[in-house]
């Protein structure tokens, strides 16, 4: 739980990272005058810039894994897999930033917080038995290293997308659900 002061720098860093489409730019003096305070006010809650930083990684990895999962639960096992393929490829279309900031975006590796890896090892395995959960009676194995195959693709088509290298008035979404619920049946059909 965070102090509202906290919240404030959170949303603020959060508010510019998507405003700038990732972290690059984003400085603290630019966080604290969105949040109306000196700069030295940040380390009466983070011990640093970095730790601020992955406060927002660990923000957005929480909405990511909120919007990943949502509105599965009722469906069969063939409308949940586009579903959840579906999910996957709009949350970057719809936060291209935020994306960006937990992809590929650098933060320093020394203060790394531990529940970090934690949080990113549970959502994948979270990932992978909403994809055995797709494929009911196959095998588990398979069934886990296509979604890794299938969220690669995904993630690389994403980052296409975010980086504006599609062909302009394509429906990029569509085509990436399409091509990975084929990934997904080839790579998890029993030879």
């Amino acid at each position: 739980m965070t102090s509202p002061t906290a919240d404030r720098f959170i949303g603020s860093t959060l508010d510019l990272i998507a405003e700038k489409g990732g972290s690059q730019g984003v400085n603290l003096r630019e966080v604290a005058r969105r949040v109306g305070c000196a700069h030295t006010n940040l380390y009466n809650y983070f011990d640093s810039f970095d730790d601020l930083l992955w406060a927002a990684f660990r923000r957005v990895l929480d909405d990511y894994a909120s919007h990943l999962f949502r509105d599965l639960d009722s469906l069969a096992a063939e409308e949940r897999l586009e579903a959840l393929i579906a999910n996957l490829v709009a949350y970057p279309q719809s936060n291209p930033g935020w994306y960006r900031f937990i992809g590929s975006d650098p933060i320093s590796s020394a203060g790394f917080p531990a529940d970090i890896l934690d949080t990113v090892l549970a959502m994948k395995q979270q990932l992978f038995e909403a994809f055995r959960s797709c494929s009911p009676g196959s095998d588990q194995a398979l069934v886990d290293q296509a979604c890794d195959i299938v969220y690669a693709y995904i993630d690389g088509e994403s980052f296409n997308l975010i980086n504006e290298r599609v062909v302009p008035g394509e429906d990029v979404a569509g085509r990436v659900v399409g091509n990975a619920i084929r990934l997904f049946g080839l790579l998890t059909r029993p030879d």
